[in-house]
Formats: C-alpha cells, sequence, structure tokens
C-alpha cells in the first residue's frame, strides 16, 4: 500500500527537532528545579532521590574505628507518576494549504516541505504543553508543598512532599500586610528566620510576590523609610512606581540579598484561565530547595521502556486517506528534596 512505502520519522528525527525547538521559559522549574533524574521502572522512588542534611561529622581518636554516619533519611515512598500523552494527526489537506506567513512566490515550499514543517509545529506545540505542564507541578510543589494529581483516566491522588505546617500562612485581620501597625519588612524577616532554621529548610534569597500583595507592600512606610537614598548604608533597592507587565518581573532587591519578584503567570485547562499563584500571596524560596524533576519510564515498546524526559513518536493510520498520527509522552514529578527551603503566606485579604 502507498503508505507502507511513505517514509516516517523515525526516533533520533523526532527527537532532533524536538531538541531544536525553544524551550518555553518557566519561572518556578528553572528557578527551583535544576536537577534530573529518571526512574527506569513505571515508578518514582523518593528514597532514592539524594537528600542533604545538617548532620555533623562526629570527633573520635586518630586511632579509633570509624563511625557510621550515613542513615536512610528519605521518605520511603514511590509514586506512579501519571502519564501527559498528546496526540494530533498530520492530516494531508494540510500540506496543501500555505501556512501563515508563507506568501505566493517562487519562493514559496511545496506540499513536502510544508508537511514536514507542520510536523515540526505538531512537535513543538507538544512540548510547550508538556512542559507547562512540568511547570504546573513545579509550581505546586513550590507555592503549596503538595500537589494533588488527578484526570479523566487517572484517580486522584495527593502527594505531601513534607513541608512544615507552619509554612503555609494566612494571616487574618489586623495582621495583614497594609493594616495598621503591621510592617512588611518585620513580617518577611520573621518567615526568613524561621525558614532557616528549619529541618531540611535554608536561608531563602528570593521573594515572589503575587499583583495584589505587592500593590499593598510598595505602599509601606516602614519599606519606604528603609528606601530613604538619603540614609547611610542604605543596601535597599525596590523600584515602587510603574513596572512592566510580563508573568514574573523583577522589581529590587532588599538586605541579604533577597531578590523581590513579582508574578502574574497563568495557564489554560479546557478553557478555564487560572493563576500559578494567588495575586494574594507571597512565596519565599531559596536555593537548598534543591529540586529534581523526575521522569518515570515510558511504558510503550517503541520507547524500549526508557526512562526519557519526553518520548515523541509518529505512526500510519491506515484507511481510505493514510493518516499519519504524532504522539509525545512524559512521565513527570518534581520533587523538592528540601521543601522547607520554600514558605508562602496570604498577606492580604
Amino acid at each position: 500500500m502507498a503508505f507502507d512505502r511513505y517514509e516516517i520519522w523515525n526516533t533520533h528525527t523526532l527527537l532532533g527537532v524536538y531538541r531544536e525547538t525553544d524551550s518555553p521559559a518557566n519561572y518556578w522549574l528553572d528557578l527551583l528545579f535544576p536537577n534530573e533524574i529518571s526512574s527506569t521502572d513505571e515508578y518514582i522512588d523518593f528514597e532514592k532521590i539524594p537528600r542533604a542534611g545538617r548532620k555533623l561529622a562526629p570527633f573520635i581518636a586518630p586511632l579509633a574505628q570509624g563511625r557510621p554516619i550515613y542513615e536512610e533519611g528519605g521518605r520511603v515512598a514511590r509514586f506512579k507518576p501519571a502519564y501527559v500523552k498528546p496526540s494530533d494527526p498530520v492530516t494531508p489537506s494540510r500540506a496543501l494549504t500555505r501556512r501563515p506567513g508563507a506568501l505566493l512566490s517562487p519562493g514559496d515550499v511545496g506540499p513536502q516541505a510544508r508537511y514536514d514543517a507542520i510536523k515540526a509545529d505538531i512537535l513543538a506545540y507538544h512540548r510547550n504543553a508538556i512542559e507547562r505542564r512540568w511547570e504546573w507541578l513545579a509550581a505546586k510543589a513550590a507555592i503549596d508543598g503538595a500537589v494533588t494529581i488527578d484526570g479523566d483516566d487517572y484517580p486522584s491522588v495527593s502527594i505531601n512532599f513534607g513541608r512544615a505546617a507552619g509554612h503555609t500562612i494566612v494571616l487574618g485581620a489586623g495582621t495583614r500586610w497594609g493594616d495598621a501597625g503591621v510592617s512588611v519588612l518585620d513580617s518577611v524577616q520573621g518567615w526568613m528566620d524561621l525558614m532557616h532554621g528549619a529541618e531540611f529548610g535554608g536561608a531563602p534569597n528570593r521573594i515572589t510576590v503575587g499583583t495584589a500583595a505587592w500593590a499593598v507592600a510598595r505602599k509601606d512606610e516602614a519599606l519606604m523609610k528603609e528606601m530613604d537614598t538619603t540614609r547611610r548604608g542604605n543596601d535597599v533597592d525596590i523600584r515602587t512606581g510603574l513596572y512592566g507587565t510580563g508573568e514574573a518581573r523583577y522589581v529590587g532587591t532588599l538586605g541579604a540579598g533577597l531578590e523581590v519578584w513579582v508574578y502574574n503567570d497563568y495557564y489554560s485547562l479546557g478553557g478555564t484561565v487560572t493563576p500559578f499563584m494567588s495575586p494574594k500571596d507571597i512565596v519565599l524560596t531559596g536555593p537548598n530547595v534543591q529540586g529534581y524533576r523526575c521522569f518515570g519510564a515510558i511504558v510503550d515498546v517503541n520507547a524500549q521502556f526508557q526512562a526519557l524526559p519526553i518520548f515523541p513518536r509518529n505512526y500510519i493510520i491506515p484507511g481510505d486517506v493514510a493518516i499519519e498520527q504524532i504522539v509525545t509522552q512524559s512521565a513527570p514529578l518534581m520533587v523538592p528534596v528540601n521543601p522547607n527551603a520554600t514558605l508562602k503566606a496570604t498577606v492580604v485579604a
């Protein structure tokens, strides 16, 4: 049959096209999850993920026998990650229609070149959608210290990464930012100290502020006094005027190297637009999160059950009109090794 002689892209070609596409900017993923670990089976075992502690090496006599200090301090748990698997057809009729931006000219590409370009577009679209799901997982881990995963064909599962209950704060009436006598700097300093002293915590180096919280913070009197440029030794640099629009904008640095970012990113699912983080919240984070991008094995004989972050595949659906289908698979989970190096506070009503 005709489609038996049609040469579809092999795995190496598909992965090559995938790698050549631009990766979307992902705030939480890029900030806190620099490491990657892949499982050779369907499960992600938490105890296999490296975990740093604060244990001191014991003092002993020079000729004494060494003392074991390694202990299983990890969370002995395993999770079978949900799949994300976008799948789209490359319909032949699309190759006969000029792509947007192509002008009627001698240099216009032919149907086969347009067909290949459409496949590249689908791969790029799949990559963007999958990495946005990775970003959603990273955001949930950083903001809430937990994530609930569910879907039409996946039972609801809640994963708690073990962040201390005191690292999720909701300020009540009279204690919120903007209330009389409430200092933004004092509350942030208290939360920084809490994080630094917590087990599996660490000193924060960034505060991510929702738009509603920032609208109040930039009017805080104590903050304004700290920003008096005539004050000697001042190490506060905050832009309190208008700031540019966008998903995440740097607006300055507070003392002790605490960067301040205003955040307003969102995602779309089923036609519903939802912010990643409430505009009423702030999130403190530090480098000691040591986040890991974890991936389970792709349960597909074509992938040879390899632990790949993303596995694209295409195949021909036979019929009266042969249709090529492109499917992209991933089995992700974003894990904060030290969850107490994050803290969320709802600071305005």
